[in-house]
C-alpha cells in the first residue's frame, strides 16, 4: 500500500507538473523583428497584433484629449487673420459754437465738423507682426502629437497589462489543478497512516495562496479593461477578450539609432524649435517697434449758410526714450538666448529616458534569457529531483512543495518581465521627457523556506 501510495504520488505530481505545465510563452530567446518601415524609436512594437492596432485606431478617432488639441490648433491657425496690417482709421464729428445759443450758419467760428485720421505703420512692422503671429499660431501642433504618442503607449501599456493578468490567471488555474490533485494524494496518504497532517495542511495552505492571487489577478484585469475603455472613450461596460498572448520583440537597434529615432518624434524638441522661431520673430518687431510712425488726418467743417471750411494735417509719433526701447530689444534678445539653450536642455533629457528605457529593456531581455533557457528548466529539474528523493524517502513532501511553488513562482516573473519589455518598448515610441509607468512592479518572491514558508505571488502594474 506504501508503495502503491508513493507511486501515485510521484504520478499524480510530477507528471502534472513536468508534462501538463507547459514552457512558459517565448521559452525561446526572443527572435529579433524585422525593424519597421519608418522608424518609431526604432522598435516593432505592436505591428504584428491586428487587436492591439485596431484599438490605437479607436483611441485615437475617439479620444477626447485629441479633439480638444486638434481645436487649439485651429484656434491658433486664426491669429494671423486677427492681425491687422494697418490700424483702422479714426473718424470723429465735432460741433463747435460761438456763444451759448446755437449760432450755426449765423457766426462764422460756428462749425459741425467731420474729421478723419490714420496711423501709417511702416510696412517693416506689419511684416514683423505678421510674422510673430504666423510662428506663434503653429506652437499647438506638437501638442497634438504629444497627445497622439502619449495615447498611443498608454493604450499599449494597459493592453499589456491586461494580457499580463490573463497569463497570470491561466498560470494561477494551472496551479490551482495541481495543487488540489496533490491534495487527494496527501489526504489519502494520512487516511492510510503513511503520511504527515503537515503534509495536507501546507497543500491546503498553497490552494488558499492560489485563491488570493487569482483575486489578486481578476481585479488587475478589470483595471486595465477600465482604463482601455478610458483611452478609448468606449462605455465603462464594454469587454475585451484578445485572442492572442503575451508576446516579446527583442531591441533591433543599437541605442545611438533609437536615440535618434526618439529625436525625430519628440514634440517637445519640435515646440522647443519653432519657440526659437517664434521668440526671432519677436525681437526682430522689437528693434522696429521704437521708430517713428506718421498719422495723417482731414476734416471737413460745416457753417451753415457760410462758406465752409476745411482742414489737413500731418503728426509723427517720436519715441525718444531710448532706455525703452533698448529694454524691450535686450529682453527679446534674452528670451531667444533661453529657447535656444531649452533645445538643449530638453534633449539632455530626452536622452536620459531614452537610456533608461533602453537599459531596461536589454536588462528585461537578458532576465528573459536567464529564465527561459536556465531557472526555469532548473527548477523543473528541481521538483523532478524532489520527488525521486521524496520517493525513496530522502526529503519530506514539504521539500516538494517548496519546489514546486518555486517553479511557479520563477515562471510568473518571468512572464512579468515580459510585459515589462513590452511597455518599455511602447515608452521608448512615445519619446516622453517624464518618467513612464513603463514597469510591472512584482514584489520578492522568494522559494519557501522551511515547512512554515510559502511562495508569496503577488504582481501588478507600478506607476499607474
Amino acid at each position: 500500500m506504501n508503495a502503491f501510495l508513493f507511486r501515485m504520488t510521484k504520478a499524480v505530481a510530477l507528471g502534472i507538473v513536468l508534462a501538463a505545465i507547459p514552457a512558459p510563452a517565448g521559452a525561446q530567446p526572443p527572435a529579433p523583428a524585422p525593424a519597421p518601415a519608418t522608424a518609431r524609436a526604432g522598435q516593432p512594437g505592436s505591428g504584428d497584433d491586428p487587436v492591439l492596432q485596431a484599438l490605437i485606431a479607436e483611441a485615437l478617432a475617439n479620444n477626447p484629449d485629441i479633439a480638444t488639441a486638434r481645436a487649439a490648433i485651429t484656434a491658433a491657425h486664426t491669429w494671423p487673420g486677427q492681425i491687422q496690417t494697418r490700424p483702422a482709421p479714426m473718424v470723429s464729428v465735432t460741433y463747435t459754437n460761438d456763444g451759448w445759443a446755437p449760432t450755426l450758419g449765423s457766426m462764422q467760428m460756428t462749425t459741425l465738423g467731420f474729421m478723419v485720421s490714420q496711423l501709417l505703420t511702416r510696412s517693416g512692422t506689419e511684416r514683423a507682426r505678421l510674422d510673430l503671429a504666423a510662428k506663434q499660431s503653429h506652437l499647438a501642433e506638437p501638442v497634438l502629437d504629444r497627445v497622439r504618442l502619449s495615447i498611443t503607449a498608454s493604450v499599449k501599456r494597459a493592453y499589456y497589462g491586461l494580457l499580463l493578468a490573463r497569463e497570470l490567471l491561466t498560470l494561477t488555474d494551472e496551479q490551482r489543478e495541481l495543487w488540489r490533485q496533490i491534495e487527494v494524494v496527501t489526504r489519502a496518504r494520512y487516511a492510510a497512516g503513511q503520511g504527515a497532517q503537515q503534509d495536507v495542511l501546507r497543500v491546503q495552505v498553497e490552494v488558499t495562496r492560489v485563491e488570493q492571487r487569482a483575486i489578486e489577478q481578476s481585479t488587475e484585469k478589470e483595471l486595465r479593461l477600465a482604463e482601455l475603455n478610458r483611452l478609448l472613450a468606449r462605455p465603462a461596460t464594454s469587454r475585451l477578450e484578445p485572442a492572442g498572448r503575451l508576446s516579446v520583440h527583442a531591441l533591433t537597434q543599437p541605442l545611438a539609432a533609437v536615440l535618434d529615432a526618439a529625436r525625430s518624434i519628440s514634440p517637445e524638441l519640435a515646440q522647443a524649435r519653432l519657440a526659437v522661431e517664434a521668440d526671432v520673430s519677436s525681437l526682430d518687431l522689437a528693434r522696429v517697434n521704437f521708430k517713428p510712425e506718421f498719422t495723417i488726418q482731414g476734416g471737413y467743417m460745416n457753417r451753415g449758410g457760410l462758406s465752409p471750411m476745411w482742414l489737413a494735417g500731418m503728426g509723427v509719433s517720436w519715441p525718444k526714450n531710448k532706455s525703452t526701447r533698448d529694454a524691450a530689444v535686450a529682453e527679446s534678445q534674452s528670451r531667444v538666448d533661453g529657447s535656444r539653450k531649452s533645445i538643449d536642455a530638453i534633449d539632455l533629457q530626452l536622452r536620459l529616458r531614452t537610456q533608461e528605457r533602453f537599459a531596461r529593456a536589454t536588462m528585461a531581455e537578458r532576465i528573459m534569457t536567464l529564465y527561459d533557457q536556465g531557472i526555469v528548466p532548473q527548477d523543473r529539474m528541481a521538483v523532478e529531483s524532489a520527488m525521486t528523493s521524496y520517493e525513496s524517502g530522502r526529503i519530506p513532501f514539504v521539500s516538494v512543495l517548496e519546489a514546486m511553488s518555486t517553479l511557479y513562482a520563477d515562471r510568473w516573473t518571468r512572464e512579468t518581465q515580459a510585459a515589462a519589455h513590452e511597455a518599455l518598448l511602447a515608452s521608448l515610441e512615445e519619446a516622453s521627457l517624464d518618467g513612464s509607468p513603463d514597469m510591472f512592479t512584482v514584489p520578492a518572491m522568494p522559494a519557501p523556506q522551511g515547512a512554515g514558508g510559502s511562495a508569496a505571488m503577488t504582481g501588478g502594474m507600478g506607476g499607474r
